[in-house]
């Protein structure tokens, strides 16, 4: 009688304790999410980082990240240090592939989660200035002259190099809207290609054509999918 008794409890409670479960149950972990990098927007550059988590509940995570530079070099040259009035103008692209390690199991939207990352990258940087120079040109009578005067120059930059990151990912408006918190060390090394007189945009680690070791750190926004 007994056992019946609480076999039939048992029964009733079911549905109960299924539906808690389901309440309780955390929304699945999004899959993709596209972010982008705020502070790189100030150099004239666009950074996107799109990630690929390849199943539920993994601790990977594998980020494909465009670059994009457009416009003057105003900033960097103040943050590089240079000292000439002329602005210059700068065109690039580039691209980094990174693996994301997280160092704790998604368990809702909700949670914060420390990560692990490294990747290499590459860029391509074409950059045009103006500086005094001499100038060959053909006078009214037809013969080649030289002039010192104000004259185009252009610097082309290749640069290869690898990052390594400790990230704290914080998610927001139910784990859709995500931040991104991150700092570590770069390494890159470029090689440079002018009619200048020497290599202009190498001046530290915040320039185009730097090459070295360096601190690295920032913030990325974006939206899971």
């Amino acid at each position: 009688m007994m056992k019946t008794l609480t076999a039939c409890i048992l029964l009733l409670l079911l549905p109960l304790l299924q539906a808690r479960a389901q309440v309780l149950d955390p929304a699945p972990d999004k899959k993709i999410s596209i972010k982008f990098s705020p502070q790189h927007l100030f150099i004239n550059g666009l950074h996107l980082y799109v990630e690929k988590v390849p199943g539920q509940g993994s601790r990977h995570g594998f980020v494909f990240s465009p670059r994009l530079y457009v416009g003057n070099t105003g900033t960097v040259d103040v943050l590089a240090g240079r000292n000439w009035v002329e602005e210059s103008d700068v065109k690039g692209y580039g691209a980094e592939v990174l693996h994301r390690f997280y160092l704790s199991d998604y368990i809702s939207q909700y949670n914060r989660r420390v990560y692990l990352s490294y990747g290499v990258n590459y860029h391509r940087f074409n950059l045009e200035f103006e500086r005094q120079g001499w100038v060959r040109e053909t006078d009214a009578e037809g013969l080649d002259v030289y002039k010192y005067r104000l004259r185009p120059f252009n610097e082309k930059i290749n640069r290869v190099g690898g990052v390594a990151l400790l990230g704290l990912q914080v998610p927001a408006v139910e784990g859709v809207l995500l931040f991104d918190f991150y700092l570590g060390a770069a390494l890159k090394h470029s090689s440079a290609n002018t009619d200048f007189s020497h290599v202009r945009f190498n001046r530290n680690a915040f320039d185009f054509g730097y090459s070295g070791l360096h601190f690295v750190s920032g913030l990325t926004v974006g939206v899971a999918l």
